[in-house]
């Protein structure tokens, strides 16, 4: 017998353990970097999809305010960080009535949002959360990224007490990326989680941000400060507000 399972129920159970060859601590300079080339105050920072908060136990000291936000419940339960602030909200809905002034979002987490409204909705809520200065950082899977793990990225494992395997799949026509986890635990029961995430063309990412009343400050190929492309595996934007659209 097994059960389903929504996204991230289970799998904080593994996460840091499947994610503990990421380098976090360059990631972390890396948008510090970013933060200090962008930013014109830097006090108030929201992250989005923290995940874990790994990211998030790097930065948070380097700013008065490092507030961190996730759907999941769950994952933002695995950090013992009390120093650090932690709200489970939905992205697309932000409960916040004061302004940021730099807002991130890492590790594709933009992709999970699978429908261009949803996308939208997100971007203008970022324009809602800005202050007049600040910046909004994310990166987003491209397809060239989906085509290489989709051949090369299925795994079997166990941490603890629990056996696990993980299988990645792209379909190019619906441009759906799926990572399927299948987790066993000692007692025999089996659960299945599915993730899901849209992979959108570079383009689209030009012409919502636009629509939203946002611009394009900067767009590298991810974890550099090279030209970001359509070819480009995962790329970096940075965004600000177009204090003069009319929305």
């Amino acid at each position: 017998m097994y059960t389903i399972s929504k996204q991230y129920d289970v799998v904080p159970l593994i996460y840091d353990h499947i994610m503990a060859n990421l380098d976090y601590d360059s990631w972390g300079e890396y948008l510090l970097q970013i933060i200090e080339d962008y930013s014109v105050v830097s006090k108030n920072v929201l992250e989005i999809a923290a995940g874990t908060g790994k990211i998030a136990n790097i930065l948070h000291s380097k700013f008065p305010l490092y507030l961190t936000t996730d759907l999941s419940l769950a994952m933002l339960k695995t950090n013992t960080n009390k120093r650090l602030k932690k709200v489970c909200c939905d992205m697309t809905m932000l409960p916040f009535k004061n302004k940021f002034d730099v807002i991130i979002c890492i590790f594709d987490s933009i992709n999970y949002l699978t429908s261009v409204e949803k996308l939208l909705s997100f971007f203008k809520e970022i324009r809602n959360s800005l202050s007049d200065d600040g910046i909004f950082t994310f990166d987003a899977a491209l397809e060239q990224n989906s085509i290489k793990h989709a051949k090369v990225f299925n795994i079997s494992d166990r941490y603890k007490d629990i056996r696990y395997t993980q299988k990645s799949t792209y379909d190019n026509k619906t441009k759906m990326h799926k990572n399927i986890f299948t987790f066993v635990f000692e007692d025999g029961n089996e659960i299945i989680e599915i993730h899901k995430q849209k992979i959108y063309p570079f383009e689209l990412y030009f012409k919502l941000i636009d629509k939203a009343g946002l611009y394009v400050a900067d767009c590298f190929d991810a974890f550099s400060f090279d030209r970001g492309t359509p070819d480009s595996d995962r790329i970096q934007f940075i965004l600000k507000k177009n204090n003069y659209a009319d929305i």
